[in-house]
């Protein structure tokens, strides 16, 4: 028996990689600066939450491996990529590198060419330099998202079916839109972390 632990994540800015600064700028006007920080606040908190309940797991962690919503790579690239953005300060990768560091396996969890037709989108929409350029923008991530979405799920799922082996459990870190569940495979026990 396969076993897959999902994790429902919440991307804070520090999970953003280069366009961090420019989404950090559109949230505050967006939200406000007190309510932008209120939002960190409760984002901190759930990932408290995240960690606490993950060590209450009693992991096997030689048996375990880790799966991370945007990571394209495995082994020592898949490695730096966890450390420099956990040096960044995202707890996602925080949580994802102390599970490696206990002797998890970081796996290559998405394809690169998805990642990067969805960033080309948001980074339009973020450098977009009018309002007539960030609609148009929105407009076309937006012709292409629920189907790049899918994508990504059915490249996740077979990732996950190639790679965790029976008798292991793997610990799915994934954003609240995808729905990878069922493009797994049967024989794949999956439980939420809640």
């Amino acid at each position: 028996m396969r076993t897959l632990i999902v994790v429902r994540i919440v991307h804070a800015s520090a999970d953003m990689g280069s366009m961090s600064e420019e989404l950090v700028k559109e949230g505050m006007a967006k939200m406000g600066e007190e309510r932008w920080f209120e939002n960190q606040r409760k984002i901190e908190n759930f990932w408290n939450e995240v960690e606490k309940e993950i060590d209450e797991l009693d992991l096997d962690y030689s048996m375990t491996r880790v799966y991370q919503d945007g990571l394209p790579a495995s082994g020592e690239l898949g490695w730096r990529i966890v450390n420099e953005t956990a040096d960044k300060g995202s707890r996602n990768y925080q949580i994802v590198r102390r599970l490696i560091e206990r002797g998890s396996t970081i796996e290559a969890t998405e394809s690169p060419q998805l990642l990067l037709k969805e960033y080309e989108h948001i980074k339009a929409i973020v450098s977009a330099a009018t309002a007539k350029e960030k609609t148009e923008a929105v407009r076309s991530y937006e012709q292409i998202k629920d189907g790049l979405i899918k994508e990504r799920d059915e490249y996740v799922a077979k990732a996950i079916d190639a790679t965790l082996k029976d008798g292991e459990t793997g610990v799915l870190f994934i954003g609240a839109a995808h729905n990878v569940v069922p493009e797994l495979p049967g024989d794949i026990e999956v439980k939420s972390l809640d």
